[in-house]
């Protein structure tokens, strides 16, 4: 075994500790691993059963398929320093220099918890004990906003939109980057079915050290709401460190108090840019909205940190730069104002679908945007005195960005991006090429 766990060439420590769920409720390994499925191969990342079907959460208990072959298998091939297919996800942003979940979530769980002690429970079969100390959670795709580079498996808002795209003439290639499968549509309440589920979390609640809640929308959903106030009541959420994504748009008084409660709170704020383009986006999210949500967020308890976090992707991939110098010029107090990039905002890389990928733009576009990019880290370090000394070029994910548009040339797929916007835009009446010029230049 090596000396330290987490050096072993592809090791991740979350099969190991957590236990995350599909909006439709299946039990996945992680989101990033799951988020990588495409029409010719679905479900990665998804816990099978010995028979090859799937762990359905809404009838099935965590506990009992802890130890499929499927995750011992994984735990096996992680501690033998193989790299496992279905994490290719973080393993490829690795090597763009981007910090992959793999990465800080092994960083962040060092802190916590003895890896040896953990690794050491696990027997030659790849078996071990049911103890989780993480939880994942999907309650469902219930959403208020259909942003562009959504689908209706998060967000419930996309299906009248989802069915008017598919009833148009669209590409082939298109019809593929939108594949949703309808019959799944009823497993999304698997939330509420599943008295086992949350039996089984109330069982080991006490062990629970993080819980991460995404949707669809959370706050949008009532089930979000009792869970804090049961881990409330319990006397539980103290231990917690509850994260969760959000669009921002709901502001309940009731959440602010509860959040109070827990160890620390950390809050997602998505957003991928401003004015104009945060409404075409996050349609049909309107800025003054999200202005208001901002402000109300910028004034939670000093246990709640808020961060924004972007979707770096084709439509926004030239106006970042102009998206991080209205940030810092807000001068916020609590919204991303720790060392992390300097207050800069939070970046994540689109991969679905894969033709509003950075990588899909022409070379052009490409080099404008990397001197855009060189320019606005200048800028940083010059004009804004980043917390405890850390500059922008420090952990800076904007140049991991640019790394992976520039590693593989995509630009095959720009048409389909053309004819996807063009369709949005007729089924929703807005213009992609007056809201993102720089892009309608390059047709």
């Amino acid at each position: 075994m090596a000396e330290h766990i987490k050096d072993i060439d592809g090791f991740c420590i979350l099969p190991f500790i957590h236990l995350s769920t599909r909006t439709d409720g299946r039990m996945q390994i992680c989101c990033t691993a799951n988020s990588s499925s495409t029409k010719e191969e679905q479900y990665i990342g998804c816990n099978r059963k010995d028979d090859g079907s799937f762990v359905e959460l809404h009838k099935d208990r965590p506990e009992d398929n802890w130890n499929t072959n499927y995750m011992k298998q994984l735990r096996l091939d992680m501690l033998q320093g193989k790299r496992p297919n279905v994490c290719r996800k973080c393993y490829k942003e690795e090597e763009s220099g981007y910090r992959s979940k793999r990465v800080w979530e092994n960083d962040l769980w060092e802190k916590q918890l003895d890896y040896n002690q953990i690794v050491d429970k696990v027997n030659a079969d790849g078996s071990m004990p049911y103890g989780i100390h993480y939880i994942d959670m999907k309650l469902g795709n219930a959403c208020n906003l259909a942003c562009v580079m959504c689908n209706p498996s998060d967000s419930s808002l996309w299906i009248p939109d989802w069915n008017k795209l598919k009833k148009s003439d669209i590409s082939s290639e298109v019809d593929s980057q939108t594949y949703w499968n309808k019959n799944e549509a009823g497993a999304y309440n698997w939330y509420k079915k599943s008295h086992s589920y949350w039996e089984s979390l109330k069982e080991n609640i006490d062990q629970l050290y993080s819980v991460y809640i995404i949707g669809g929308e959370p706050t949008v959903n009532p089930e979000f709401k009792k869970f804090l106030r049961d881990c409330v009541d319990t006397n539980n959420a103290g231990h917690i460190d509850l994260r969760f994504n959000t669009n921002g748009q709901i502001l309940d008084e009731e959440l602010k108090e509860l959040y109070t409660h827990f160890k620390s709170v950390t809050l997602h704020l998505s957003m991928d840019g401003t004015h104009d383009r945060y409404t075409y986006i996050r349609y049909p999210g309107t800025w003054q909205a999200q202005l208001d949500s901002l402000h109300w967020h910028d004034q939670l308890s000093t246990n709640v940190k808020v961060e924004i976090d972007c979707t770096a992707m084709a439509l926004n991939a030239w106006h970042l730069p102009d998206f991080i110098i209205w940030k810092i010029n807000q001068n916020f107090k609590n919204i991303t104002v720790y060392p992390n990039f300097g207050g800069m905002i939070g970046l994540h890389i689109l991969w679905q679908p894969s033709m509003l990928s950075v990588q899909v733009l022409p070379k052009a576009l490409k080099e404008e945007i990397l001197v855009r990019y060189d320019n606005v880290i200048k800028w940083a370090n010059t004009h804004h005195q980043p917390r405890e000394g850390k500059g922008v070029n420090n952990n800076n994910r904007l140049k991991a960005v640019a790394n992976h548009m520039m590693s593989e040339d995509k630009s095959e797929q720009w048409l389909s991006a053309i004819e996807y916007l063009d369709k949005m835009d007729s089924i929703r009446n807005t213009n992609w090429r007056t809201t993102f010029p720089e892009l309608a230049r390059h047709e």
